[in-house]
């Protein structure tokens, strides 16, 4: 009778297969694009292709990214409560497919019918791809790697070989895009075309992960148990250390926003070059390709997440301060450079640690909740996106910036440098005193210990 239990166990413990990693990682080929196209470009889009004020255009987006918040928090909710023979997460991969693609090409499909008329269109699209579909996949792919394996250290590789293939795809896209754009002739048109390739992609590579992996059995009863939703906030709000991943995820994303968002707008007014975002884009993003390169081999080495990431927190630090220095080509191209490598630690370890808080919460409330608590953590980062493009946004329309217009005030001129060069650095303090003191990463191994002996109690 306990055979069946054993194996599944056994199986539950397994670390992930290197090939598995490598085809988990493949599902950015389809929402990488996405997602760097809606963060580094779709305000950009909105206010100087389409005209529309910038103050307006953050207000939407800050609005949207509250229900994101929730959204996030729903689907957690609901993929935990899916019991199929396919899995929890992988059944959501499948049916979040034609509607994030669909999602995709309206969200450049504005049609021309008057200012409250777009931004009426602008927050249904933006809602149907951004709250609702985007989130549904991207709970289900973040969730994954937990419902695969209890096994921290391939759960952390296969989710830096993940990032490192988005890196990839997000530096490629981004440093090209705005070329690309003005080889399709530029205006609203090039967008739609390019929207359209974009959406034909992101079906495909939605659905490698449904067809090529699979779930471990779970032989722990509670985690088979359907968690109220009020009881899994509560289990969440008691499990400090994922309140830390969370809050060091809203700053993380705060950053990106910065580099990519701000940055076209710093090319644009401050190098006087919009092209040129391409190059900031590849200075923070390449070296942040190196370091996620070689993060999962330090992983399987053994070495800590927290120091790896606190150690990022400080290259970013580093970059922020160097970039106060001046505007010159080289200096700039360091400064990017310490922030990008900085973010590639950073960014490659948070899911990791997030993965790893679901163990200490049930160690702590009694309460395994593994989707909900991946999904609620993007919450921080979808806040971090929402609130930094609305503060971006605010900013700049009180500064009588003008998307459309050849020539913008000095106010908005500075408004701009701030927030790509100073702003940040108040971002990176906070996120180096969260890291210290994160101490989840030695305190786990006793808890997993404990853990498993409460489950064999339990089926005994």
């Amino acid at each position: 009778m306990n055979q069946p239990i054993n194996s599944s166990v056994d199986r539950a413990n397994q670390p992930i297969p290197v090939k598995k990693q490598i085809i988990y990682a493949l599902t950015e080929f389809g929402s990488n694009p996405v997602y760097t196209i809606t963060l580094s470009f779709l305000t950009f889009f909105y206010t100087d292709v389409l005209g529309i004020n910038a103050g307006a255009v953050g207000v939407i987006i800050l609005i949207s990214k509250l229900f994101d918040g929730i959204s996030d928090i729903l689907a957690g909710n609901i993929i935990d409560h899916t019991h199929t023979k396919k899995g929890s997460a992988r059944p959501w991969l499948l049916r979040s497919a034609i509607p994030l693609a669909v999602s995709t090409f309206l969200l450049f499909t504005v049609p021309n019918c008057g200012d409250i008329g777009k931004l009426v269109y602008i927050f249904v699209t933006y809602n149907f791809s951004v709250t609702v579909s985007f989130t549904l996949f991207n709970g289900s792919i973040n969730a994954l790697p937990v419902f695969m394996t209890n096994d921290t250290k391939s759960r952390s590789s296969a989710l830096a070989v993940r990032l490192f293939l988005a890196a990839a795809i997000q530096t490629l896209l981004s440093s090209s895009f705005m070329n690309i754009i003005g080889a399709l002739g530029g205006g609203q048109s090039a967008w739609v075309k390019f929207a359209f390739v974009i959406s034909i992609l992101t079906f495909v590579g939605t659905l490698i992960p449904y067809f090529f992996l699979d779930e471990a059995p779970i032989s722990n009863q509670k985690a088979k148990e359907n968690v109220p939703l009020l009881t899994a906030i509560n289990s969440l709000l008691h499990n400090k250390y994922w309140i830390y991943v969370l809050l060091a995820a809203f700053f993380c994303i705060f950053h990106q926003v910065a580099t990519l968002t701000f940055g076209v707008y710093y090319a644009k007014y401050i190098l006087h070059d919009q092209y040129l975002a391409g190059n900031l884009i590849l200075y923070h993003h390449l070296p942040a390709l190196v370091v996620m390169f070689i993060l999962p081999f330090l992983l399987q080495k053994g070495h800590s997440t927290r120091n790896i990431s606190l150690l990022g927190g400080c290259m970013m630090m580093l970059g922020g301060i160097i970039s106060l220095l001046s505007t010159e080509h080289l200096i700039l191209a360091i400064s990017i450079g310490f922030k990008g490598a900085g973010f590639g630690l950073l960014s490659s370890c948070l899911n990791g640690m997030l993965a790893d808080t679901v163990d200490y919460g049930e160690w702590k409330t009694g309460v395994r909740c593994m989707a909900v608590t991946t999904c609620a953590n993007t919450m921080g980062q979808k806040l971090g996106t929402g609130i930094g493009t609305a503060l971006f946004g605010l900013a700049l329309s009180m500064t009588g910036y003008d998307g459309l217009a050849e020539v913008q005030p000095a106010t908005a001129i500075s408004c701009i440098n701030f927030m790509y060069t100073i702003l940040p650095i108040i971002v990176y303090a906070a996120v180096i005193f969260l890291l210290i003191n994160y101490r989840l990463d030695k305190e786990l191994p006793q808890i997993q210990a404990d853990l498993a002996k409460r489950h064999r109690d339990t089926e005994m």
